[in-house]
């Protein structure tokens, strides 16, 4: 047992190192500008670790996408519980959710520019990996939605939350320039509680209006 968990823990650190200079090396250069030789130096260990924790480059950059979906997407236990709030404070616990990589420092900030990569242009790995971690995603999307439109259809509550939840990725795939002039959106704390209440007010608007429609048709 004890042997076991001697073997254990530098694998582990190994993995973690890997995974770490693997992000830089993808935000830096993306997916297939980043190289396997130069993210080996970066974690000072050699390529038979890569083959042994990840199999291949693809399956180190998948292991880097969860890790960084992982980080970007963690929850307060208020936004992994909607249910504990009104409808309205989940709505803005939500979104406040969803713009927090705004604020991304450090090892975040690289996962924020892996993703901006991916918008450019998509890997087979990240969609991939997209649909299978999007559908709980969507489902706690979709559910928030129906509580402000109780008598919708599935079809109408799947569009309202990827409606919902374009209004933040807008934001988040454009960080670096909305950074920069003319925009010079602040990127700090403050500023995006004040964009989230924005969103969140906007949201409220555009969902009681549909609501009005929905029940007049």
């Amino acid at each position: 047992m004890q042997s076991s968990a001697r073997t254990t823990r530098p694998s582990k650190a190994t993995c973690a190192k890997i995974i770490k200079a693997a992000s830089s090396a993808f935000a830096r250069h993306g997916y297939e500008g980043a190289s396997i030789r130069a993210i080996v130096g970066e974690a000072d260990v050699n390529q038979a670790a890569i083959n042994y924790h990840f199999g291949s480059k693809e399956g180190l950059y998948r292991a880097v996408l969860q890790t960084a979906l992982q980080a970007l997407m963690k929850d307060d236990d208020a936004a992994s519980n909607p249910s504990m709030l009104s409808r309205e404070a989940a709505l803005r616990s939500f979104i406040l959710q969803q713009l927090r990589p705004l604020t991304a420092r450090d090892k975040r900030s690289e996962y924020v520019r892996i993703f901006n990569w991916e918008t450019v242009r998509p890997t087979p790995v990240f969609r991939k990996l997209l649909s299978e971690e999007a559908p709980p995603f969507m489902t706690l999307a979709v559910d928030l939605v129906s509580r402000f439109l109780p008598e919708a259809d599935h079809r109408t509550l799947v569009v309202a939350a990827i409606w919902l939840v374009g209004q933040c990725t807008v934001f988040i795939r454009h960080r670096e320039q909305l950074a920069m002039p003319p925009v010079s959106l602040k990127l700090n704390e403050p500023a995006v509680d004040r964009l989230s209440a924005l969103i969140s007010g906007w949201a409220l608007a555009g969902l009681a209006q549909s609501n009005v429609h929905g029940s007049r048709s």
